[in-house]
């Protein structure tokens, strides 16, 4: 359980995300919405008040009054590489094509200048720093397209391999090449392979085509300091052990819709780190309705290891009120979760 017998001394954002990454006493939990707010809610937002001026996702964060963290992506494409023709479609249908892109992939730097920046804020405790990095489903999927994706593992099995064996080698480079700048608090693998009903794909051909590169990253990143989380929509519970036993430390976002439900998933695993798992369907419910929905995930706050927040990204469909309104619960929640 979460909170002090004294009184509760103030503390610096990063701070605070390690105490209670730890489970470890915390004056009060993340105020956050970790992922970038759709386009048209900003949009929306804009005409009921939201400033012009205001662009950047971290700066957005600050005007509503929560924690400072910022983000790295690192990405393993040049910007010379052919974009797909449309969405879930993709460039290459074999080894062959794909050896012909290499060109176009794996650039060898980074934005050293803005990691840099970073890390002065975090060394003086003002930022969290999260990196999030393209993984062993994901990466190969966008080159690919979803269907020739899903097929290749059983008809081009060494274009998977390929495919991932050259991304784990890129990451490792770069995870140094950034770690000497700048060391991430946390870090996401983006890889959505799951959804409303569960994984897209079987445990076997996560052992055969995911695991074993995981195995040789995590390590490396734990080394690092760096809590490596898994960033998959949809229906994530089935996922969890799978890659506990390659040493992932956390999920999010958690999605409600899917079924997702993180009190049930805490009591089958006490040390699992969540972020999300905020009902975001609720939003445009009235302020009991957001109330209702704080008190069914506050034993998971009191808990530790759990930043509460929109389980992905606040719909259009919420007013800036509205956010507003979840706000002011959120911050009376995280303070009460310590307490």
């Amino acid at each position: 359980m979460l909170g002090r017998d004294t009184k509760r001394v103030a503390m610096t954002a990063r701070e605070r995300f390690q105490y209670l990454m730890n489970f470890e006493p915390v004056d009060r939990l993340p105020i956050l919405e970790w992922a970038t707010w759709w386009d048209k809610t900003i949009a929306r937002w804009r005409n009921e008040g939201l400033p012009a001026h205001l662009v950047d996702a971290g700066e957005i964060r600050e005007y509503f009054g929560q924690d400072c963290y910022r983000q790295l992506w690192i990405s393993p494409r040049k910007a010379t590489l052919p974009s797909a023709p449309a969405h879930g479609r993709g460039i290459v249908t074999s080894l062959a094509e794909y050896e012909g892109i290499k060109e176009h992939l794996y650039p060898e730097a980074i934005d050293v200048q803005r990691a840099r920046e970073y890390a002065n804020r975090q060394a003086a405790g003002n930022m969290v720093v999260w990196v999030t990095l393209e993984g062993f489903f994901w990466y190969p999927r966008t080159l690919l397209g979803i269907e020739n994706h899903l097929t290749a593992f059983y008809e081009r099995p060494e274009t998977v391999h390929a495919m991932n064996q050259d991304l784990l080698d890129f990451l490792v480079r770069m995870l140094d090449v950034l770690c000497a700048v700048c060391r991430p608090d946390f870090m996401t693998f983006a890889e959505d392979m799951s959804y409303h009903n569960g994984p897209m794909v079987s445990k076997a051909l996560f052992d055969e085509f995911m695991a074993p590169y995981y195995r040789q990253i995590v390590p490396k990143l734990h080394g690092y300091g760096i809590i490596p989380f898994i960033d998959t929509d949809g229906r994530t519970e089935d996922l969890v052990p799978w890659f506990a036993e390659v040493g992932i430390d956390g999920f999010l976002p958690m999605e409600r819709q899917a079924g997702c439900d993180i009190v049930a998933l805490r009591r089958e695993y006490p040390r699992l780190r969540i972020i999300g798992g905020y009902d975001k369907m609720i939003m445009t419910n009235g302020e009991d309705a957001l109330r209702r929905e704080f008190e069914r995930i506050l034993p998971v706050m009191r808990q530790g290891g759990y930043i509460p927040g929109v389980d992905h990204q606040t719909p259009p469909g919420v007013s800036l009120s509205e956010y507003r309104t979840y706000l002011k619960l959120l911050t009376e929640y995280c303070d009460k979760a310590a307490s």
